[in-house]
C-alpha cells in the first residue's frame, strides 16, 4: 500500500479545505465588521432620535407652560375692572356683574335714601325772588253744573326754575366832546374787546369757553350748539373759537404764575398725570392741587424733563407733603418734600392679587385698611385728633403679621409667572414704602388717598373720549390753562360763566380775589 501518496493527497485536500475555511472566516469577519458598523449607526441614530425627541418634548413643554401662563394672564385680566384695578368702570365688559368700588362693602341695604332720610326738594321762592308771574284761570263755566264762575280770591302757587336765552344786539356809542376853548375833541377810550366794527360780547365768549373746556364740546361743534341755543341768532365760526381759546389762555399768564406761588406754599399737595392724544401721538396732561387749587400743565412727553419744566416739585421743601400714586420719581434725590402714598390704589392692587392668586394675605390687608379708615372717620366725627398709641402699635403689628403670611403664601403656594411676579413686587413695595402708605394712621391731618387728583383728571379723560385729540401741544396747553382757572374758581365758589365773562373782558379774577 502506497502510504506516502495517500498522505500527500489527504494533505492537499486538507490544505484546500483550510484555505476555504480561512476565506469563510475572513468573510464572516467582514460581515461582522459590517454588522458592528450597522449596529453603531443604529445606536447613534437611536441616540439622535432620543435627543431630538427629548428636545421636541422640552420645547413642547415650554410652549405649554408659556401658553398656560398666558391663559392665566388673560383670565386675570378678564377679571380686572373698576373693582380691582385702575381700569375705568366704563370699561367693564358687558354682562359682567355690577362694579362696586374697593372701598365699599355691601351693607345689604337698598339703594337710595333710607327710611327716615329727609328728601331733598327745591324750596318755594320768597316773594321778592319771583321774576315772572303767570296766571292760570279756569273756564267761566262750571264743569259740574254749567253755572257762572267767580274768582274766590284764593290761589294755589307752584314755582319753577327756567332759563331764557335772548340774543342781545348791543350798540356802544362813544360820544365825542369838543373843548369850547381849545377845540380839542375827546371821547372815552374804546376797549380792546370792541376794536372791530362788530364782535361777540363777553357772555357769548364765556359760553363758548365753557362748552369747550367744561362741556367737552369739540371746537368745530361749538358754533352749531350755540346756534341751536339762540334760534340760529349766533353762530361763531370754528376759527373764531380756536382763536378764542388761545386769547383766553394768554390772558391768564399772571394768574398762572401767582397761583403757582400760592400752591407751592400749601402744606399738602396732590399730583397725578394722565395720557392725552396730541396729533395722533401720546402726550401728558398733569394735575397739581388741593381742595382749593387746581393747576394743570400739558407736555409732549411724560418724563423727568417735563416735571422739571413745571418747576413745582423741585421747589418744594421738607415742609411740604406730596400725595401720589406711587410715582417713584417722587423719591428722586433732587426732591426734598415728604411723600405719602395712595391707599385707594393700594387696595386695588391688593384686590387684584386676591383675584389672581386666591391668597388670603392681600384680602386681609385690604380689609384691615378699610376698617381702619372707617374707624378714623368715626374718630374724627367724634372730635378726636389722633388714635391712641396702643392702637397705632397694634395696627403696625397686624400689618407686619399679614406681610409675613403673604411671603409664606407666596413661597409655599406660588401662582403662575404673571401673578407671582405681581405679588412679589407688591409685597416688596409695601415692605419698602409701608411707612408712607400708612402715615395717615398716626396723623389725622393727612389724607388716605389721592382721589382728589383722580377727580381732577376725570374731566380730562371725558374730554378726550368726547372731543378726541388735541391738534398740537399748544392747544393742549391752552386747555390746561383755562381749566386751571375754571376749576380753581369753582372750588372757591366763583361761578364759571361769571369767571369766564371776566376773563373775556380782559379782567380775570385774581388769585387773591379767588382764594381770599
Amino acid at each position: 500500500m502506497n502510504f506516502k501518496g495517500t498522505f500527500y493527497r489527504d494533505y492537499e485536500k486538507l490544505s484546500a479545505e483550510n484555505v476555504k475555511l480561512k476565506d469563510r472566516i475572513l468573510g464572516y469577519q467582514e460581515k461582522n465588521r459590517e454588522l458592528k458598523q450597522s449596529l453603531d449607526r443604529c445606536r447613534k441614530s437611536k441616540e439622535e432620535m432620543k435627543a431630538s425627541y427629548e428636545g421636541q418634548l422640552a420645547e413642547k413643554e415650554a410652549v405649554i407652560k408659556e401658553l398656560s401662563n398666558r391663559l392665566a394672564h388673560l383670565e386675570a385680566v378678564s377679571r380686572h375692572d373698576g373693582t380691582n384695578t385702575g381700569i375705568p368702570t366704563a370699561s367693564t365688559p358687558i354682562g359682567k356683574g355690577k362694579v362696586i368700588p374697593n372701598s365699599r362693602r355691601s351693607s345689604g341695604k337698598k339703594r337710595g335714601g333710607q327710611p327716615g332720610h329727609e328728601k331733598h326738594r327745591l324750596k318755594a321762592f320768597d316773594d321778592d325772588e319771583v321774576t315772572e308771574h303767570v296766571t292760570h284761570n279756569p273756564d267761566d263755566t262750571c264743569p259740574f253744573c254749567g253755572g257762572a264762575m267767580a274768582d274766590s280770591g284764593k290761589a294755589v302757587s307752584k314755582d319753577e326754575y327756567d332759563v331764557k336765552i335772548n340774543v342781545v344786539k348791543r350798540r356802544h356809542e362813544y360820544h365825542i366832546y369838543q373843548c369850547a376853548v381849545c377845540g380839542a375833541q375827546v371821547r372815552q377810550p374804546i376797549p380792546r374787546g370792541l376794536k372791530e366794527e362788530n364782535q361777540y360780547g363777553d357772555n357769548i365768549q364765556a359760553l363758548a369757553l365753557s362748552l369747550v373746556n367744561t362741556g367737552n364740546v369739540s371746537i368745530n361743534k361749538v358754533g352749531t350748539l350755540v346756534a341751536g341755543m339762540t334760534a340760529d341768532g349766533i353762530r361763531p365760526s370754528w376759527g373764531y373759537i380756536s382763536k378764542l381759546q388761545g386769547r383766553a389762555a394768554k390772558g391768564l399768564g399772571k394768574f398762572m404764575s401767582d397761583l403757582k406761588v400760592a400752591m407751592i406754599q400749601r402744606a399738602i399737595l396732590y399730583w397725578d398725570d394722565t395720557v392725552i392724544m396730541v396729533n395722533t401721538a401720546r402726550a401728558c396732561l398733569r394735575f397739581y392741587g388741593d381742595e382749593a387749587i387746581s393747576y394743570y400743565t400739558a407736555h409732549e412727553h411724560k418724563d423727568m424733563e417735563s416735571l422739571l419744566e413745571d418747576n413745582i416739585l423741585p421747589v418744594l421743601t421738607s415742609d411740604n407733603t406730596v400725595m401720589h400714586d406711587h410715582y417713584k420719581v417722587n423719591y428722586n434725590a433732587a426732591f426734598s418734600f415728604r411723600n405719602i402714598e395712595c391707599n385707594q390704589h393700594l387696595q386695588r392692587d391688593l384686590q387684584k392679587n386676591t383675584d389672581d392668586t386666591g391668597h388670603e394675605w392681600s384680602d386681609d390687608l385690604k380689609k384691615l385698611i378699610s376698617a381702619t379708615i372707617h374707624e378714623r372717620k368715626e374718630s374724627i366725627l367724634s372730635g378726636q385728633h389722633e388714635f391712641q398709641q396702643e392702637y397705632i402699635e397694634k395696627f403696625k403689628k397686624e400689618v407686619r403679621r399679614i406681610l409675613d403670611d403673604g411671603w409664606k403664601e407666596h413661597e409655599e403656594n406660588p401662582s403662575g409667572i404673571y401673578s407671582k411676579g405681581f405679588e412679589e413686587t407688591l409685597l416688596n413695595r409695601i415692605n419698602e414704602y409701608g411707612e408712607n402708605y400708612f402715615k395717615w394712621v398716626e396723623d389725622f391731618a393727612l389724607p388716605t388717598t389721592d382721589n382728589l387728583s383722580e377727580r381732577g383728571l376725570r374731566g380730562v379723560k371725558s374730554h378726550m373720549k368726547i372731543s378726541g385729540q388735541f391738534e398740537n401741544v399748544n392747544t393742549a396747553r391752552y386747555f390746561a390753562t383755562i381749566k386751571t382757572y375754571i376749576e380753581t374758581c369753582r372750588k372757591n365758589g366763583v361761578g364759571e360763566l361769571d369767571a369766564l365773562s371776566h376773563l373775556s373782558a380782559g379782567i380775570p379774577y385774581t388769585v387773591a380775589e379767588i382764594l381770599g
